[in-house]
C-alpha cells in the first residue's frame, strides 16, 4: 500500500520532514540546478507541502507564473492556504495526464515523485509535452535500492526494508530513467548523485523521520513480527546511544531539456 497524504495528520508529519535540514539543503540543490529565471513559467509535479513551488515562484516573481500540482486534495489545499504569491498556484493533477497545454512551460521539476509511478513512459511523455521547445526539465528520485542502514542484524534489518518496500511503487527509477526520458523526445543533459548521510538523528535529520516512516508503516501493514520490529526499533537506538549509527541514500538529479 502506497502512503497516502491525504489526512492532515500525515500531511502535517510530511511538512515537519521537508522543513528539516536535509530535505532543505535538497532544495536548495533542486533550485540551484534550475536556474530559474525571473518571468518564467514553471510547473512543480507532485508539489506536496508546496515549499519548493513558493522558492521558485519567489525567484519568477510576479511577471512569471508557477503552477503546482498533487493528487493529495490536504496537500494541494494545506499549500493553497499558505500561498500568498498571486502568481503561484495549485492544484490536483495527474503526473501521467497533465493539467497543461502542450509547450507551455519553460521549466519542469518533478521530486520524489518518479518512484510512485506504475509506468514512468507517460510521466516522461507529460513532462516533454508540457515543455516549450529548449525547456529544461529536472527530475530528482531515490534509488531505495541503493539505501545504505547499518545494523549488526543485516538480514533483519534486510526483512523490515522489505515490509516497508510496499510503500514505494518502484525502487530503482534512477537505474532505467534516462533512456526513458530520451524516448519521450528529451535530451538528457546531466546526472549527479545529492546524498543524504546521518551519522545521528539529530532534529531535521532525514533518517529520524524514516525510522518513524518505517515503525509506523510496517506496524500497520505488517511483514515482519511486532517482537522484531521493536527490535529493530531497539537496536537503531542503541546504536545512536553507542555512537555507532549510520544511515545513507542517494538521491539522483536528472537534468533533459527539450530540443528547440
Amino acid at each position: 500500500m502506497v502512503l497516502d497524504y491525504n489526512d492532515d495528520e500525515t500531511a502535517t508529519a510530511l511538512e515537519a520532514s521537508y522543513r528539516g535540514h536535509d530535505i532543505v539543503a535538497q532544495r536548495a540543490e533542486t533550485l540551484s540546478r534550475l536556474a530559474i529565471q525571473p518571468g518564467e513559467h514553471v510547473l512543480d509535479i507532485g508539489s506536496g507541502p508546496g515549499f519548493l513551488a513558493s522558492e521558485i515562484a519567489e525567484v519568477t516573481g510576479p511577471a512569471g507564473r508557477v503552477l503546482g500540482i498533487d493528487v493529495a486534495e490536504t496537500l494541494v489545499r494545506r499549500a493553497s492556504e499558505r500561498n500568498d504569491k498571486p502568481w503561484l498556484s495549485y492544484m490536483l493533477g495527474d503526473a501521467t495526464a497533465l493539467p497543461a497545454k502542450n509547450s507551455s512551460f519553460d521549466a519542469v521539476v518533478s521530486t520524489q515523485v518518479a518512484e510512485y509511478m506504475t509506468d514512468l513512459t507517460p510521466f516522461c511523455a507529460e513532462i516533454s509535452r508540457v515543455l516549450k521547445p529548449g525547456g529544461r526539465a529536472l527530475i530528482l528520485t531515490t534509488d531505495w535500492d541503493g539505501m545504505r542502514w547499518h545494523s549488526e542484524d543485516p538480514d533483519r534489518m534486510q526483512r523490515v526494508l522489505m515490509a516497508h518496500r510496499s510503500s514505494i511503487v518502484q525502487s530503482n527509477v534512477p537505474r532505467k530513467l534516462a533512456p526513458l526520458l530520451s524516448a519521450s523526445g528529451l535530451k538528457v543533459t546531466g546526472v549527479s548523485c545529492f546524498e543524504i548521510v546521518n551519522l545521528d538523528q539529530r532534529p531535521g535529520a532525514y533518517s529520524a523521520d524514516m525510522t518513524t516512516s518505517v515503525a509506523t508503516y510496517v506496524a500497520e501493514n505488517g511483514g515482519v513480527t511486532e517482537t522484531e520490529l521493536d527490535a529493530w526499533a531497539a537496536e537503531q537506538n542503541q546504536l545512536l546511544a553507542d555512537g555507532a549509527y549510520f544511515y545513507s541514500v542517494g538521491r539522483y538529479i536528472f537534468e533533459a531539456r527539450k530540443p528547440a
